[in-house]
């Protein structure tokens, strides 16, 4: 199978070397140091994004501001091949997608795996091993797309889980923008610490990785889905607040159970 991917950063480049075994891969990025980077790895790399064209499937993978444009550059053109995005939200996809082409095959993805670092100096084939990599069918999916995006994820080593765009924007406001948001909001109050911030254990430095984030893609993520962003925020709030409550009241059995069922919430993540 013939796979172009548009934007070759560290889902894009991970992919790339991910599905080269397996298939032909051709990637394109925007910046040109990037490009003789993926070059220089094996990859062929193209001088235009519309040098994808044809593939059975394009996967673009570009910053998230720019997936909705790169989809609509390539919906005229991909001929009925499967346009595949690995953004982290996925109503503006959905929405586009009810617009485009008839004759485009469009199916929103959204890979749960990542790093600390970025670029395709940090892609690593075996990013998607045994992580979830979701689905979401949009008004220009067929059960043809959809088995399609199914082989490539499956194919990078990742496990297939479908939802819709509403349940998957809901969803990732309470895994990704709230813990987003709280790991700034307390990486803000950390600094209170004073010149002990740098002492500074585990728990904190843990707690506080989100807070890393580049400003850009974090304000995308809080800005993209904002109404489920500020309910989750909220009920982040609501249970601090319960707890602090519990505090002023001196209730240990009430910090006691919030804490176990932390807990147990923890431990279903394996």
């Amino acid at each position: 199978m013939k796979i172009g991917i548009a934007g070759l950063g560290l889902i894009g480049g991970s992919l790339a070397l991910a599905l080269r075994e397996r298939h032909e891969v051709i990637g394109y990025d925007a910046d040109a140091t990037v490009r003789a980077d993926v070059a220089r790895s094996g990859i062929r790399v193209m001088a235009t994004i519309e040098e994808l064209v044809p593939a059975d499937a394009i996967v673009v993978a570009t910053p998230m501001p720019a997936i909705v444009p790169t989809l609509e550059r390539l919906a005229a053109h991909a001929d009925g091949g499967l346009l595949l995005d690995t953004a982290s939200l996925k109503r503006g996809v959905v929405d586009f997608a009810a617009r485009a082409p008839e004759r485009a095959r469009i199916v929103g993805g959204h890979p749960m795996a990542g790093a600390t670092s970025s670029g395709f100096s940090a892609a690593d084939p075996e990013l998607f091993r045994d992580r979830p990599f979701l689905l979401v069918p949009t008004p220009r999916s067929d059960d043809r797309a959809m088995a399609l995006a199914g082989r490539i994820v499956r194919d990078a080593g990742a496990v297939v889980t479908v939802c819709s765009a509403e349940v998957h924007d809901r969803a990732m406001a309470r895994l990704v923008s709230a813990p987003l948001a709280t790991a700034a909001a307390l990486a803000v109050a950390g600094a209170d610490a004073g010149d002990l911030l740098a002492a500074a254990g585990p728990g904190f430095r843990d707690s506080t990785r989100l807070a890393e984030t580049p400003a850009d893609l974090a304000v995308e993520l809080l800005l993209g889905n904002p109404g489920d962003a500020r309910a989750a925020i909220r009920s982040v709030i609501e249970a601090l607040e319960q707890l602090a409550g519990a505090l002023d009241r001196g209730d240990r059995e009430y910090v006691r159970n919030i804490l176990v069922a932390a807990r147990q919430v923890r431990s279903q993540l394996g």
